[in-house]
């Protein structure tokens, strides 16, 4: 939606610019177009061109099993270069992290660069949950047990982090998502002074004109809606196992009155198969009965989630 809503802004502002994305995916651009308007409720028809990669592989997580952020900045910088040999744009803008390719258009593209970051590539968070031996998304099970592994994780971690920092500081200018994002990007790259926050467009006119419905839905079952894309992140797994301990103190009338359903964005083959690995889980809890997965849903039915939903999340 960022990337919609700035190229929509760039062309009723600027209207000599000409907008290039680049992208890995098979559809056709008219089709790429389609789903903006449908999940995002955002026509650019004629106000941007596309310019297709074939190297996308290199920068998917399970491309790379190990020393992930590494292979992935790596691969990304191998993208990248395809990116830049098949069209030179005059400004580059990164909205997808691949923080690596600034330096790459900057000092070979000579283009001017920016960058709006979503979520750091790392954070002294996960620095945090190493350090602590906290098993987590980005810290396995077997490493968090071993005093010798986590030694080196954590020396991997710093290691990147500089090179991240470096990377980061030949931005022109730097927008990012939010104040926590910009407190981890101001400590990690260091470039205060081009750093500003950009909250994310939501679209409240479109959500407004939906009618919230009763409470519980009409046939009497109370929905706690979760949106998020499935990435790692974002711990969804987290959700299964807090809603199963919510379901084992109702009785088994009243769980039948509660559905989880979690709505979210599929990026890739890897977020499908973490929505398998998610399916996995809430059988395993016994509660798959009450959990409903909504993937890439069109931007009416989202609009008709939220608004029959008891909670959000």
């Amino acid at each position: 939606r960022v990337l919609w809503c700035s190229i929509r802004a760039l062309r009723q502002r600027y209207g000599f610019v000409r907008c290039y994305v680049y992208t890995g995916d098979a559809a056709t651009g008219d089709e790429i177009l389609q789903r903006a308007k449908d999940r995002f409720n955002i026509d650019l028809c004629g106000s941007v061109e596309f310019v297709p990669l074939r190297r996308r592989r290199w920068v998917e997580a399970e491309k790379w099993p190990y020393f992930t952020l590494l292979g992935q900045s790596v691969g990304s910088m191998w993208l990248g270069l395809e990116a830049l040999l098949s069209f030179v744009p005059d400004v580059y803008i990164d909205s997808m992290g691949y923080a690596f390719t600034l330096p790459l258009f900057k000092w070979f593209g000579c283009c001017r660069v920016g960058c709006y970051v979503h979520y750091p590539t790392i954070s002294t968070d996960m620095l945090q949950r190493v350090s602590i031996r906290e098993e987590a998304f980005n810290n396995a099970g077997y490493i968090a047990r071993s005093r010798v592994l986590t030694t080196f994780k954590l020396l991997y971690y710093h290691l990147f982090a500089a090179l991240y920092g470096f990377v980061g500081r030949r931005a022109d200018t730097v927008m990012v998502n939010s104040t926590w994002t910009r407190q981890h990007i101001d400590s990690l790259w260091t470039v205060e002074s081009k750093t500003n926050v950009v909250y994310p467009p939501c679209d409240t006119s479109g959500l407004s004109e939906g009618q919230l419905t009763d409470v519980p839905g009409k046939d009497g079952v109370h929905r706690i809606v979760s949106v998020a894309q499935f990435r790692p992140e974002k711990n969804h797994e987290l959700q299964l196992e807090a809603f199963a301990k919510l379901l084992a103190k109702f009785s088994k009338k009243r769980s039948q009155q509660v559905e989880l359903v979690l709505v979210g964005g599929c990026r890739n083959e890897g977020d499908h198969s973490r929505v398998t690995k998610l399916r996995e889980k809430a059988e395993e809890l016994g509660i798959t009965s009450r959990v409903r997965f909504e993937i890439n849903v069109p931007y009416g039915q989202l609009r008709d989630l939220l608004t029959s939903a008891t909670i959000g999340l």
